[in-house]
């Protein structure tokens, strides 16, 4: 089977949870779009069943959101807030901040690929940090390929995420969650590889300067 067609399989599965409700269970989740900026025009779109995040203080938190089983999930998404938002000077909501992020895509079947794609971005938390959960938007995110498996293709290039999702707050789960994923990257890579989503921006993707942030039109 082509990559093309099981990325397919991936997208119209993820599609099919959203659809089916499982979003909206106890434990968080959300949905989120990739959107291709180069010539494919390839769209990703994730259903996440699962969400949580820990409270790091200072306005700072650190979440995961998982798609499929915990033994073997299909995508998988870790960000970290990075600055206290200021009036004035983030992108159209005073509340909004900037993000860290990576987007890590695991192929089904045999083939058994993984792709991470890091990025920066904003964030919207539309509910209080520190709180049981926590409902967040985010938007005019860039990403792009950071590090994959040798037969992993790359279909999205330089990409745009943007989405809505809901994260419950539970240190524990966020760090079981993380810490499988860092496992299954590992024993497809062939060598360690942490995705905690506190790195910075890979090269060509640092985090805009707050002022830059004018043009970005909220969700």
């Amino acid at each position: 089977m082509s990559r093309l067609a099981m990325w397919g399989m991936m997208c119209m599965f993820a599609v099919a949870l959203t659809g089916c409700g499982l979003l909206q269970g106890g434990d968080g989740g959300g949905s989120l779009s990739v959107r291709s900026r180069d010539d494919q025009g390839v769209v990703l779109k994730g259903g996440f069943q699962s969400g949580y995040y820990r409270f790091d203080g200072d306005n700072a938190a650190t979440i995961i959101l998982f798609d499929g089983p915990a033994d073997n999930p299909v995508q998988a998404v870790t960000m970290r807030l990075m600055w206290r938002p200021r009036a004035g000077r983030t992108p159209i909501e005073p509340t909004a901040t900037n993000v860290t992020m990576h987007y890590v895509i695991f192929t089904p079947g045999e083939s058994a690929e993984v792709g991470i794609y890091s990025g920066a971005g904003y964030l919207y938390p539309r509910s209080k940090l520190g709180s049981s959960s926590l409902r967040a938007s985010l938007w005019d995110a860039s990403l792009r390929l950071q590090d994959a498996s040798e037969r992993f293709d790359d279909l999205l290039g330089q990409a745009v995420i943007k989405g809505d999702f809901t994260v419950r707050r539970d240190d524990a789960a966020m760090e079981r969650l993380r810490h499988r994923v860092n496992l299954m990257i590992r024993q497809r890579l062939g060598y360690p590889r942490l995705v905690d989503a506190q790195s910075a921006a890979p090269d060509g993707l640092a985090l805009r300067q707050p002022l830059e942030a004018s043009r970005i039109a909220a969700p």
